[in-house]
């Protein structure tokens, strides 16, 4: 994480973040390594804020500069610094980053550029060089709320089960698809159309074409989705299940989706559907991968 984010007071102003608090007990199943690309750069606490003058792939290419508010360059301090962050977190073996957004260093998506450090979109310079990793990667708003932090989850177990699953078949790939392709219909429709076809015109097994998918599938699942469309699919997984009878009446109660609820009671309503899920082996689409379930359990196991 950045460090700032994880209560470490490395800001430019001497000041941190506690992002985990909101995860309550869940925060213990995480071991985290705190990087800050500007104090390694040894540029101090407390600091003149720096900005840009482009985005970060920009500064890292020499199209761009890093400067502080006197107008003195930093940009080899930064890039340095951000550097020894990387190999910081290869040692550890991470393989999940969450980065503060809009920051010149840590942003993934967007940061501060110019003098008046206007939020643009685009990465920090840290952020650029993490966007070239495999790390799954957040930005710290993906922490903000109960929604948002369930849609992260979900997503990041999805993502490291994929990464350490073996496919060496054809059915194995269809298996690993038929667990995967809710979630992914839900973050990118046309792109899940086009791999079930792959997937369903695959004869004899080939290789080239089963990393494919997983390269895809990976990818989709670093985007995070949208609260509509998590109320959509959390909706469409529970009629399915009082459909089929697999919930007992009464059990679990799922508001529709045209409903006016906020982000806190709809993370209530997928974390029942998540429990309810795993006690009866039911594979949940929205969230196929349980933390606590190890492969995925299915009620017909083949």
């Amino acid at each position: 994480m950045s460090a700032c984010t994880d209560r470490c007071p490395v800001r430019y102003n001497g000041k941190s973040f506690d992002l985990l608090a909101g995860l309550g007990r869940e925060r213990s199943s995480f071991a985290v390594t705190p990087v800050c690309p500007e104090c390694m750069a040894g540029l101090g606490v407390p600091r003149e804020p720096i900005h840009l003058t482009g985005d970060g792939a920009d500064v890292l290419a020499g199209r761009a500069h890093v400067r502080d508010r006197h107008g003195r360059d930093v940009t080899a301090r930064l890039i340095a610094g951000a550097s020894a962050c990387l190999d910081a977190l290869e040692r550890a073996g991470v393989e999940a980053v969450v980065a503060k957004e809009g920051s010149p260093s840590c942003g993934l998506y967007q940061a501060r550029t110019g003098r008046a450090r206007r939020q643009t979109s685009g990465a920090g310079v840290f952020g650029a060089m993490l966007l070239e990793r495999d790390w799954f990667l957040l930005p710290d708003t993906a922490l903000a709320s109960p929604l948002r932090w369930w849609d992260a989850r979900r997503r990041l177990h999805a993502w490291l089960w994929l990464q350490r699953r073996e496919i060496d078949s054809t059915p194995r790939l269809q298996e690993t698809w038929h667990v995967l392709k809710y979630l992914v219909q839900e973050l990118e429709r046309p792109l899940a159309d086009e791999i079930g076809r792959d997937v369903a015109g695959m004869g004899a097994f080939d290789p080239a074409l089963a990393a494919s998918v997983r390269a895809r599938v990976l990818s989709a699942l670093r985007h995070q989705s949208e609260p509509r469309r998590i109320r959509q699919s959390m909706w469409q997984a529970y009629a399915r299940f009082r459909k089929r009878g697999d919930l007992a009446p009464n059990e679990v109660c799922v508001d529709a989706p045209d409903e006016p609820l906020g982000s806190r009671a709809v993370a209530e309503e997928l974390l029942q559907l998540e429990k309810v899920s795993y006690q009866h082996e039911l594979l949940f689409g929205p969230s196929p991968v349980l933390a606590r379930s190890g492969p995925y359990r299915r009620r017909d196991p083949r």
